[in-house]
């Protein structure tokens, strides 16, 4: 039992020199930054995941904060050029409770609302990437 694992060990460390020589992990990712709009809040603060849209396809989800209406991901954690599912969560602005004041189960940062759009990734990226949330991407949490 200890030559077996001596070899899965050896073996082990092989994988994980080979896996860490490849300079990334085998994806064409892009850099993104732009802005996130939502009607009726002003520079919307939360966060957004971003997930392939089509189930069959290999593509990184990608997450980054949104903060004042801006958001940024470099190359090394960015999404592939192709059409992704983004899950916008939103702070509901003027309803933030103030520091330890939080109603019992809520998070500190206070109520969130969540969007989610479509959104296509092009091919080297974007500087400019605009993701306009409107009454009609907004889901509904309590169905």
């Amino acid at each position: 039992m200890s030559r077996f694992l001596r070899v899965a060990s050896a073996v082990a460390l092989l994988f994980g020199f080979v896996a860490g020589c490849g300079g990334g992990d085998g994806f064409d990712r892009v850099a993104i930054s732009g802005t996130v709009t939502c009607e009726g809040m002003e520079n919307p603060s939360g966060s957004f995941l971003a997930s392939a849209a089509e189930a069959s396809t290999k593509a990184p989800n990608v997450s980054a904060p949104v903060t004042d209406g801006k958001f940024s991901v470099p190359a090394d954690q960015g999404p592939v050029p192709g059409s992704y599912m983004f899950e916008v969560s939103l702070l509901v602005p003027g309803a933030q409770p103030a520091p330890g004041e939080s109603p019992e189960g809520e998070k500190e940062s206070g109520p969130e609302v969540m969007y989610r759009k479509k959104v296509d990734i092009p091919a080297g990226g974007s500087d400019s990437l605009s993701i306009d949330l409107t009454a009609a991407d907004k889901v509904n949490l309590e169905e």
